[in-house]
């Protein structure tokens, strides 16, 4: 196993990878409320690395250089620096081959959901119901939400676009803070 962190507008998130394969994804927590894009951050607001809050600390020159560098050989290193992309808007999201979701040991019901919610475009949301529909289980939006409370790889199974009948969020496993900024970043309407 090995790790990598990456950066985040709101403070350094962690991968942890099994030999190819991405296996948790860590976001950070959230101590004070978080700084959406386009405000300005509290006096003295800090993200955990020192860093300034909001969209600034994702942005300028720093992820121009990530875009030129080559992938890094270290499978954990390549999924942090695709976090990083993600988080400085770059990165619009992984496709099934790239997360190799066949190769998990997921159930073929947990498989055909996530596989499912990778094909949801970023800025966009679904609801429960409607993923379950798509893996043709009509009745099962509880149990499409427990595949969504049980993501080890979160943000690259976006399950924060999976939202309730109703259109309001729900919750997210890293706190609910997490949705609604996730959703943001990715200029979907919330």
């Amino acid at each position: 196993m090995s790790e990598a962190t990456f950066r985040t507008p709101w403070g350094l998130g962690r991968v942890v990878v099994e030999g190819e394969y991405l296996v948790e994804v860590v976001l950070p927590r959230l101590d004070a409320p978080p700084v959406v894009q386009g405000e300005e951050p509290p006096d003295g607001a800090m993200t955990a690395d020192g860093g300034a809050t909001g969209a600034a600390a994702a942005s300028g020159s720093d992820a121009a250089v990530r875009g030129a560098l080559p992938d890094p050989p270290d499978p954990a290193a390549r999924w942090a620096r695709e976090l990083d992309d993600y988080f400085s808007c770059g990165r619009q999201g992984w496709s099934d081959e790239e997360v190799r979701l066949e190769e998990r040991r997921f159930t073929p019901f947990r498989t055909a959901v996530y596989r499912a919610l990778l094909e949801v475009p970023v800025g966009s949301t679904v609801t429960y119901g409607e993923l379950a529909r798509r893996v043709g289980r009509p009745g099962a939006a509880r149990a499409v939400g427990t595949a969504m409370a049980q993501n080890p790889i979160a943000v690259v199974v976006p399950c924060h676009r999976v939202v309730r009948n109703d259109g309001s969020l729900g919750h997210y496993g890293f706190g609910d803070a997490w949705k609604p900024l996730l959703l943001q970043l990715e200029g979907a309407r919330a």
